[in-house]
């Protein structure tokens, strides 16, 4: 199920962010020393505009892919453009349509301005960290998302993998889970680590088990990778980047413009759009140590925990919380071991309002 978002038809928003800022922060002529950028829906398409799509961004600009040519374009955002969302303008992943400069940047590459992006078909979005109540999109349109955890060092957390599945429901993204780094579990406690899963298996989430080290379970991820995108997104430390040096060449392409851009910064700030050696595309997100769910009530949170389904209905009261109701029978499937436990407490913690809180 996915939440209609706002639109509105004249917005002016932070290049720098890509969000729409309050009101007492678009009294200056300029932001961080760079034109605003106004949302204006149906504009005349520029003749010379070309089609591409977003790879990653480097400081307020983005690496885009052209359609026609494969060709690389380093574009900015800037003056008024045609979008149909409100909350970030851009995003990885982004279709978008760019007019082109008639000269080069200083590092040599092809120039241009987005001044369109088309509708977005899937997204993985969060509350924006802090007290502002935005949404931040960390990619658009891609297939499916894996959710990368490490069975140790650092220690998964249900929490955090719940509202992952959470956001890629809402955003129609296929979701599954990958566990690394099974070679630091020993042999005696395996079995104890993938029975900790088998709740999602049981609504019907894939759980692979890999180790980069021993080569685990890859052949089994790259065929669930197969030819599509997929975003890899999860905490710091689980091993994203080495699982994606083994199916990608991430030295070529984006990887190696990105660079020219990024120099002398130690960490990588946005997603990344690198081609699969088989085929498809992955999408490296940066370690994630928050993740709170845009525009979740209450009332559609059960709907998010399919497995609740086949017992809401038999619950004495209409409508009931599942939480200190009596006679209710999620409660009870949670208390007769059908319901696992784990995922009922990520019921209540969302339910009692954290869900703008940072994942402990």
């Amino acid at each position: 199920m996915t939440m209609k978002r706002g639109r509105g038809s004249h917005h002016e928003t932070d290049p720098e962010t890509g969000m729409i800022p309050p009101a007492r922060e678009r009294r200056g002529q300029k932001l961080g020393g760079r034109t605003r950028t106004i949302i204006k829906e149906g504009q005349p398409l520029d003749p010379r505009a070309v089609l591409a799509t977003v790879l990653t961004a480097v400081g307020p600009s983005w690496i885009c892919r052209r359609d026609a040519d494969a060709g690389y374009v380093v574009a900015t955002v800037g003056g008024t453009v045609d979008c149909p969302h409100t909350s970030t303008i851009v995003a990885v992943g982004d279709r978008v349509w760019i007019l082109p400069d008639d000269h080069l940047t200083p590092q040599g590459d092809a120039a241009g301005t987005i001044v369109k992006v088309e509708a977005r078909q899937t997204l993985l979005s969060r509350k924006l960290p802090g007290r502002a109540r935005r949404e931040q999109v960390l990619v658009a349109n891609v297939d499916q998302l894996a959710i990368v955890v490490a069975a140790a060092q650092p220690a998964y957390r249900k929490r955090l993998i719940d509202r992952y599945l959470i956001a890629a429901d809402k955003g129609d993204l296929r979701p599954f889970i990958v566990v690394n780094k099974m070679d630091l579990i020993p042999d005696e406690y395996l079995a104890d680590v993938e029975e900790d899963f088998a709740a999602y298996h049981r609504i019907d989430v894939p759980v692979l088990f890999v180790s980069v080290e021993t080569g685990q379970g890859l052949d089994r991820l790259r065929s669930e990778l197969g030819s599509a995108s997929t975003l890899l997104s999860g905490p710091s430390g689980v091993g994203k980047s080495s699982l994606i040096n083994l199916l990608t060449n991430v030295r070529q392409d984006v990887g190696a413009i990105s660079e020219k851009y990024e120099r002398g910064r130690h960490t990588t700030t946005a997603a990344q759009v690198f081609p699969m050696n088989g085929g498809g595309s992955i999408v490296d997100s940066p370690g994630i140590r928050e993740f709170a769910i845009w525009e979740l009530s209450a009332d559609e949170l059960p709907y998010y925990f399919e497995e609740f389904t086949p017992f809401a209905g038999q619950c004495r009261f209409t409508p009931c919380s599942h939480t200190h109701e009596p006679g209710c029978a999620v409660k009870q499937a949670v208390d007769d071991g059908v319901i696992d436990e784990e995922r009922y407490i990520s019921y209540l913690v969302l339910r009692e309002g954290n869900m703008d809180e940072q994942e402990r």
